[in-house]
């Protein structure tokens, strides 16, 4: 039994691997392929996605200037507490240790270990060291299963330190240097971590699309397609796991790494798609026209950006945000960003294909027109009851106005375009601030005269 696991290897891996004198890196890419292929065939990757997203987005947690910002935005540097980076580093330890589990290789009789055929078939061929010492280096144990008791081990580490009444700098910045000692120990890890992209991962499993970017001739346009598509995509499924974890954990710092990792790959498609993209359907002779509402709206999806990390995602870290609004902020940025990356997907798409519709292309989706109409008249009827309030003085409180408004904040802010939705948020923070009736009653107005502005501008946009 143990001769036919050693000779049938290479079919557990989907490839043979050859013997001396093949280039090691070749060789291991070939060995990550066929345990890809592998994942694939017993149905993981999803699980390898999310894995692979959960490493990403702790890169993003351990360098992001940008999140030091907002976290400390109301503290000065003496008195920074890193305990929410520690608590986050603690939560998500313990999903990339539930992830390892399903993914690792199981020992059995039939099969030789991932770990141990690499010592075997790799570093034993490509290095000076003898075998024999290798084996001390390397414990007969899958790397999966070592990463996973560091990660144990990092947990009760990390619990201990959350004990304090505050974490420094330097606390933190041990804990990062001691998770990046283990990672960078890890080759299959670090090698998931660095591919861009990974076929069986990137699978868009939409027959519309997928026709369109097999009728393509031109391959460059064709390259460029299937790229932005696969970036696009890419982002909605981001999406889906921010929302799986606001919704079912009673932890919300778990959700601020994969909100980092959307700022990442949302900037990512923003860069491709005003570069590369733009240039390549300018070249394709596309109709002027629907060219430009295309062009449009990449340039509408870096103010839905704004929105999200310069606005609901920002506010997340105000002090004054309690729990139930945090996790409507979040919520938030999956509906801001899901619709500005349908948007996107289906301008694109209705380029090569007119016929197409959000509606086919994504379940349960509506359109920024339909959701427009519906604002709309909720605007008309916000306005109205604005109107009526100064034209039978005392008919209305004024608390009612605010609570409308705040109503309207909670739930259709989102689908106003950015300069509406930015304008709006001041006009509220000032209605807000009013303490008295001689204050209230001119910020109101300002407000009455935005909202007719507004709605005019929507009227105008539909002839």
């Amino acid at each position: 039994m143990e001769h036919k696991e050693a000779e049938h290897i290479g079919e557990f891996f989907f490839s043979e691997m050859a013997g001396k004198g093949i280039d090691p890196q070749k060789q291991w890419d070939e060995i990550f392929s066929g345990w890809i292929a592998k994942i694939e065939q017993e149905k993981q990757s999803l699980n390898l996605f999310e894995l692979k997203l959960w490493l990403e987005a702790l890169e993003e947690f351990c360098s992001s200037t940008y999140l030091e910002k907002l976290v400390f935005r109301h503290q000065s540097d003496p008195e920074c507490n890193y305990d929410f980076h520690v608590l986050t580093f603690h939560l998500v330890s313990g999903r990339i240790t539930a992830l390892l589990k399903e993914l690792d290789f199981k020992k059995d009789k039939y099969f030789i270990n991932f770990e141990e055929f690499i010592v075997d078939k790799v570093l034993e061929e490509s290095m000076n060291q003898p075998f024999a010492y290798l084996r001390e280096l390397y414990a007969p144990e899958s790397w999966f299963n070592s990463f996973r008791i560091f990660l144990h081990n990092f947990k009760n580490i990390t619990a201990e330190i959350l004990r304090n009444d505050a974490v420094s700098q330097r606390a933190f910045t041990a804990i990062k240097k001691l998770y990046h000692k283990e990672l960078i120990g890890n080759p299959i890890l670090l090698t998931l971590l660095k591919k861009q992209f990974i076929p069986q991962m990137d699978k868009i499993f939409q027959p519309d699309i997928s026709r369109i970017f097999s009728a393509s001739k031109d391959k460059n346009l064709k390259k460029v397609l299937g790229i932005f598509f696969v970036l696009a995509f890419r982002v909605l499924k981001i999406n889906s796991f921010i929302e799986a974890n606001i919704s079912r954990s009673k932890n919300l710092e778990m959700a601020v790494p994969l909100v980092l990792a959307l700022r990442k790959n949302v900037g990512h498609i923003m860069a491709y798609c005003e570069g590369t993209v733009a240039k390549s359907l300018t070249d394709s002779g596309k109709e002027e026209k629907a060219l430009k509402e295309v062009l449009a709206v990449f340039k509408n999806l870096e103010l839905e950006s704004k929105k999200i990390f310069e606005g609901e995602f920002a506010l997340y870290f105000s002090p004054l945000t309690n729990k139930n609004r945090k996790r409507k902020l979040l919520k938030n940025v999956v509906v801001i960003s899901e619709m500005a990356v349908q948007e996107l997907i289906e301008k694109v798409a209705r380029l090569f294909a007119p016929e197409i519709s959000g509606a086919a292309i994504f379940e349960n989706y509506i359109s920024r027109k339909q959701k427009s109409i519906e604002v709309k008249k909720k605007l008309i009827k916000l306005h109205t009851k604005i109107g009526d309030y100064f034209a039978h003085k005392g008919s209305l409180a004024a608390s009612e106005i605010s609570s409308d408004i705040n109503q309207f904040m909670e739930t259709d802010l989102n689908y106003l375009l950015y300069k509406d939705w930015n304008e709006f948020l001041s006009h509220a923070a000032g209605l807000n601030r009013a303490s008295a009736p001689a204050e209230f009653d001119p910020a109101l107005r300002a407000f009455y005269t935005f909202l007719t502005k507004t709605l005019k501008e929507i009227v105008s946009e539909k002839k």
